[in-house]
């Protein structure tokens, strides 16, 4: 079964009915079916919180965070080890620390990461990258 890891941009993407948001749902109704896994650090859905408060309100931050949790998506908590992996992919390579986050936990959960940043470009060597468009 063929297991994928979003970062915040999917998900913005989807919230937001940006290009790629079709993906996002197809993705989305996939995993609910049992057809492949999902799932997410907790650092980059901090990502996701902290950019809908500041294009909306800390409310409406509340209120989407409750409804992501039900999503066929699984939040992955952040480890000592994680922290140390992201770490080290941070201080390697030109990508932002929480997408270092989504890097790393794709590498230990064996997982492909669905984004459209193009920061993920310089990795693209270290884990497989689904792109959306």
């Amino acid at each position: 079964m063929e297991n994928y890891l979003f970062d915040a941009f999917p998900i913005l993407c989807w919230l937001q009915q940006e290009p790629g948001g079709d993906t996002v749902e197809n993705l989305l109704n996939q995993a609910d079916s049992g057809e492949i896994t999902l799932g997410m650090n907790m650092m980059n859905l901090g990502e996701v919180y902290y950019r809908i408060c500041r294009i909306a309100s800390a409310k409406k931050a509340e209120e989407i965070f409750g409804k992501l949790k039900l999503l066929p998506i699984a939040f992955i908590s952040v480890s000592d080890d994680l922290v140390i992996e992201a770490a080290k992919i941070k201080g390697r390579y030109p990508v932002s620390y929480a997408d270092a986050f989504a890097i790393a936990t794709a590498i230990q959960n064996k997982a492909t990461v669905v984004t459209a940043d193009p920061e993920y470009e310089a990795v693209a060597k270290l884990v497989k990258i689904y792109w959306l468009k």
